[in-house]
């Protein structure tokens, strides 16, 4: 056994914590957690020389390698044990036997012994044996699940884990008992999964599988989905998942207010054109709606960007919010995520109705009522007043507006008299002399703030519509912006929401962030920048 002493200074970005702190680690290769099978079964340790000696959270470091392949030893595996000793976890980095070695299950076993050792010694290593989370990659994201079904660890967290062996001719497919599939709600452990939505060795669907049969059953799994493939939480997209992996065991093995309130997470077109990469999220307080917001809402909140040398404290403003209705009132918003992700990149908080989908699957969408704007509303402001919610104190409950595809514009201006709207947007939508989603033309006359309608050209079935209620109208500002060739279905499925998503980001940005350059677009009508539009307004009164 040999025994490395590195002392590491930790060097927190000041932008983030507005501070710096030594720590120091002491490492300990090559500790042999079973000694009945051969040299291949040791593990290094990874001990925090500050806070607490006793009592501490811990983490089982798996790597994987097709399970014939890779070692503790690669520069990942060890970059994440001393990260995260540095956050206070004793850290264990552990080598298993290969296949080559010994068959399946062999390695399922010393991931289980290398757990068992962690517990049987936990008084001397200083660890609490009921706070033991396990991560790993591939490979070592299915042994890592595994331990969370049958090793009896405090939580589980995987990237990229096989769930099962897809190809039916591969003898390992015959035992069930050796893939998470063969446990369907047989755990209370809670995991966390993460997975790249273009992963060639592990295929999304299966994992999807998996996830949705064990959270059906009563499971508590988190699901991250990404934008790469099989090196999505290995070497890329790092800046998603691993936020989502520091809060998972924070929550899950020190007890701490979690840092990320949500249960599964999604990225959507590798979050955006805008300054400030873009999540979407299903929070566990909102579980029948997709919250699309930037990652970072405290950096998305400063205003500018520091010069070099500069050491003034920026100014910060709240985050202004859109509620989002879908086309058809239906409960998912997947057909518009690229527009929502878009806008949430340039520093806004969207709330749309409907639960989210990892992969749309629309056979199961289901119509919604108009009050679930109310819902969206009144959840919103309760997380800008809440302490301990990530929306605390980053939410402009003054800066709100409400949107709708369709039958969801309909169910906007079935809101329209709510005083909390600032403004409205109109998607394909109108009323004229129908009734939809509990709107109809005198919906028009409790609108109190400034209104766009977008529509598709006469092609669209709303056109008409539209206009009638742009005619009817007398009392708030009105523009009515035409995308002549776009038909009823816009530009929403387009990449990052096509010209459409542009349109509606500068509306917002004129009406909730006060950018007056923009009325260059809607007002003196200004389309340089957008080919086949038409554009007209009234009761537009300039701002004092």
């Amino acid at each position: 056994m040999r025994k490395k002493l590195l002392l590491l200074a930790l060097m927190v970005c000041a932008a983030v914590t507005a501070q710096t702190e030594n720590r120091q680690i002491k490492v300990t290769e090559n500790i042999a957690y079973r000694t009945d099978v051969g040299p291949s079964t040791v593990l290094d340790m990874a001990e925090p020389l500050f806070g607490e000696k006793s009592n501490r959270a811990a983490i089982l470091i798996i790597h994987g390698g097709g399970w014939s392949a890779g070692s503790k030893n690669d520069l990942v595996y060890r970059s994440l044990m001393v990260d995260m000793a540095l956050k206070g976890y004793v850290v264990c980095n552990m080598n298993y036997r290969l296949v080559q070695e010994a068959p399946m299950p062999a390695c399922i076993e010393d991931v289980k012994s290398a757990v068992n050792w962690m517990k049987s010694n936990a008084e001397r290593l200083g660890i609490d044996a009921n706070r033991i989370g396990t991560y790993g990659h591939s490979a070592g994201g299915h042994l890592s699940l595994m331990a969370g079904l049958t090793a009896g660890v405090a939580c589980a967290a995987g990237g990229a884990p096989p769930t099962e062996i897809g190809n039916p001719n591969i003898p390992w497919s015959e035992h069930p008992e050796w893939w998470p599939i063969g446990y369907i709600g047989q755990s209370e452990t809670p995991f966390l999964v993460l997975q790249g939505g273009e992963d060639p060795i592990v295929k999304p669907n299966l994992t999807e599988d998996w996830v949705t049969k064990m959270q059906k059953a009563g499971a508590r799994v988190d699901y991250v989905k990404v934008h790469g493939d099989h090196g999505v939480a290995f070497d890329k997209q790092l800046e998603f998942t691993r936020p989502a992996l520091d809060a998972f065991f924070a929550r899950h093995l020190k007890h701490e207010d979690q840092t990320a309130s949500f249960e599964q997470m999604k990225v959507v077109e590798f979050g955006g054109n805008g300054p400030h990469k873009a999540i979407a999220v299903r929070e566990k307080s909102l579980p029948d709606f997709v919250v699309y917001r930037p990652l970072n809402m405290d950096a998305a909140m400063i205003e500018g960007r520091p010069r070099m040398f500069e050491t003034r404290q920026l100014p910060k403003k709240k985050l202004p919010v859109l509620v989002w209705c879908n086309g058809g009132c239906m409960d998912t918003s997947i057909g518009y995520e690229n527009m929502l992700s878009e806008v949430a990149s340039y520093g806004y908080v969207v709330v749309a109705i409907g639960e989210m989908q990892m992969i749309a699957q629309h056979e199961k969408d289901q119509h919604t009522p108009s009050s679930m704007v109310r819902k969206a509303l009144d959840w919103i402001e309760e997380q800008a007043k809440t302490p301990g919610s990530p929306y605390y104190n980053k939410i402009d409950t003054d800066k709100i507006a409400a949107a709708g595809h369709s039958c969801g514009g309909a169910q906007v201006l079935a809101n329209a008299a709510d005083p909390r709207l600032k403004t409205y947007l109109i998607l394909n939508a109108g009323m004229g002399k129908m009734t939809m989603a509990d709107a109809s033309s005198k919906s028009l006359k409790r609108l109190h703030a400034p209104i766009l309608y977008l529509v598709g050209g006469k092609s669209d079935v709303a056109w008409q519509n539209a206009q009638m209620d742009y005619k009817a109208i007398k009392h708030v500002p009105v523009v009515l912006a035409d995308n002549t060739q776009s038909g009823h279905g816009g530009t929403y499925e387009q990449p990052h929401g096509g010209d459409n998503a542009r349109m509606v980001r500068a509306w917002l940005d004129w009406q909730l962030k006060g950018k007056e350059e923009n009325k260059k677009l809607f007002i003196d009508g200004d389309l340089s920048t957008y080919d086949g539009f038409t554009m007209m307004h009234k009761n537009y009164k300039p701002r004092k």
